[in-house]
């Protein structure tokens, strides 16, 4: 079950897209996936928001050349939705929140190509999907904070919302 916040926070962001454009802000997917995240210390598991986050992946086999390239469409969807929230929030926060992010981008886009290389390193065999796999799981839990910030929820020092 989702939290009503989140879901009113992204319907809201949805709907102030749907008044602009032919598509919504965040995919419904995506959505979905922000949701199980939010709500892991509530009851729900790793496991969960994993089987959601990689479900479009889920008939190819792990490793092969079909599973990276779903893989890789999959990356370029978080890519996507984190840069959106980016923006947001990015919109809503003080001009040193907005410091404070740049720098952090900076810093966050480094440590996922280091974490991630290793991660492939440790899997001699499917180690591009397992570099995606990675990668994949940061952005989500990246856009899971940034959606947090801009319903409220962040502690984070960048996340201090303009009067």
């Amino acid at each position: 079950m989702l939290k009503p916040t989140l879901i009113a926070a992204l319907s809201a962001l949805t709907f102030t897209a749907l008044a602009q454009a032919a598509e919504p802000l965040i995919a419904e997917d995506k959505v979905l996936v922000l949701g199980c995240l939010e709500q892991i210390e509530q009851g729900t598991t790793w496991r969960q928001c994993v089987n959601l986050m990689f479900e479009p992946c889920a008939a190819q086999t792990p490793g092969t050349d079909g599973h990276v390239a779903c893989l890789n469409g999959v990356r370029g969807e978080w890519s996507e939705t984190v840069q959106t929230l980016q923006v947001e929030v990015m919109d809503a926060v003080t001009l040193t929140g907005q410091s404070q992010i740049s720098d952090l981008m900076d810093l966050w886009s480094k440590f996922v190509v280091q974490k991630c290389n290793e991660v492939a390193i440790a899997k001699p065999t499917g180690a591009e999907s397992a570099r995606l796999g990675c990668e994949i799981s940061e952005f989500a839990g990246l856009a899971d904070e940034f959606a947090a910030c801009l319903e409220g929820r962040s502690t984070a020092d960048y996340c201090e919302i303009k009067e």
